[in-house]
């Protein structure tokens, strides 16, 4: 299910950004390191397959 997109501010995480629920690894940021919006981040090769 697409949202409104995220990322992770954590340093050893890719720079891309989530906007789908099923994404394994948008779902695997730890809150403290969660931040909505883009970032200025490509968007997750995952996040683009499920579409």
């Amino acid at each position: 299910m697409k949202i409104y997109p995220w990322h992770s501010v954590k340093a050893t995480d890719r720079p891309v950004y989530h906007d789908d629920t099923a994404c394994t690894e948008g779902n695997n940021i730890e809150s403290y390191y969660k931040r909505q919006g883009t970032g200025g981040r490509r968007k997750c090769e995952h996040c683009q397959r499920l579409g």
